[in-house]
């Protein structure tokens, strides 16, 4: 598939349809992505890279020759990561490969892929987005549309048969403030700081040093043993991306944080930057030794303030710990879902009321 041209032709938009970033304007694209964390042009060509065989769809809507208006959706023709019993997953693999899904979002990251303007032209952009992307889903014999990670101001206006859903387990974001990490540690409760006092005496004790690389120096096999770990103790199904992810990761900005005892490596994390916002995409642990944890966070949140980042993004899980330390609660865990016929949305309404609070 080339790039698609026309005009909408109950609004002023021009429409522009791309299967890539081989076929978009990288100074356009990126004058409207602005600051936002995870949507640059940069970060897209690493996407498309890890992400291989992904089938990326991208709707642009522009006034004058200038872009003002976007959505970045993704054909999910197989469930990259195992939800159901043998027979069960290749059921939903194969319907999916005929009926995929469309989703909207920011690839390998948790935030959304739609981006519109403001009021007064917010309504007729997002009018015009959502009549593509139902021609573009008919094209493509979709079963779902789902734009994914939205905020709650951008749920409004939306039309019928697009439903709300919020889901119950939103990321967790730090606003940095600070001049420097003695500046942060310094707000931080009483007990906070203390903690932090004790987690820094008990690893000098251990031997613990956490060094942050502009490059990752660690042997593939051995990071991927720590992550590992990671996912085990969680219970996650092994990511499929992170040899990509690795390989990969100088094509975009990053931090290989490493937490040694000597020669033997006992932790490792990959930060990711783009836009104003960090992220710790990737955490290793060797959980025979303690609070290897807690250095690697504090080395994220040093990493961010002393390279100018304005959100360090924490993701899910442990969510008492890094309220702790200072990490809010994402608000962009809403999402909006079609079904292109009445059957498959009464599924999508069945199948979010397990997962999410459906409107």
């Amino acid at each position: 598939m080339g790039v698609t041209f026309y005009q909408n032709q109950s609004s002023n938009f021009d429409v522009q349809v791309a299967a890539g970033t081989a076929e978009v304007d990288p100074a356009a694209w990126d004058r409207l992505a602005g600051e936002r964390p995870f949507a640059s042009y940069r970060w897209y060509r690493f996407a498309e890279t890890v992400l291989g065989g992904g089938k990326p769809l991208y709707i642009t809507l522009s006034q004058a020759g200038e872009p003002v208006a976007r959505a970045t959706f993704w054909l999910e023709m197989q469930e990259p990561l195992a939800i159901a019993p043998g027979p069960l997953q290749g059921l939903i693999d194969a319907a999916l490969h005929r009926w995929p899904v469309m989703t909207c979002c920011s690839p390998l990251f948790p935030t959304s892929g739609l981006i519109l303007p403001d009021p007064p032209r917010r309504s007729a952009a997002l009018r015009a987005l959502l009549q593509a992307t139902e021609e573009q889903a008919r094209q493509h014999r979709a079963s779902f549309i789902l734009f994914d990670h939205l905020e709650p101001e951008q749920i409004a206006g939306w039309p019928a048969p697009f439903t709300p859903a919020a889901f119950a387990d939103p990321g967790t974001y730090l606003a940095i403030t600070w001049p420097d990490f003695d500046s942060y540690v310094q707000q931080l409760s009483k007990s906070a700081r203390k903690d932090y006092r004790r987690h820094r005496n008990r690893a000098a004790d251990l031997g613990i040093e956490v060094t942050a690389h502009d490059a990752i120096t660690t042997p593939p096999a051995q990071a991927l043993a720590l992550i590992e770990n990671v996912e085990a103790n969680h219970g996650s199904v092994t990511n499929p991306w992170t040899c990509a992810v690795l390989e990969h990761a100088g094509m975009i900005d990053t931090v290989w944080l490493t937490a040694t005892i000597g020669s033997k490596l006992v932790g490792c994390g990959l930060l990711v930057g783009d836009g104003d916002g960090l992220f710790l995409a990737l955490l290793g642990l060797d959980y025979d030794v303690q609070y290897v944890y807690f250095q690697l966070v504090y080395a994220s949140i040093r990493s961010a303030i002393e390279r100018g980042y304005q959100v360090v993004r924490g993701g899910r899980e442990a969510y008492e710990t890094k309220e702790r330390l200072g990490f809010r609660l994402e608000t962009n865990h809403h999402v909006m879902f079609a079904g292109r016929t009445r059957l498959l949305q009464g599924l999508g309404r069945w199948l979010a009321a397990g997962e999410a609070v459906v409107g």
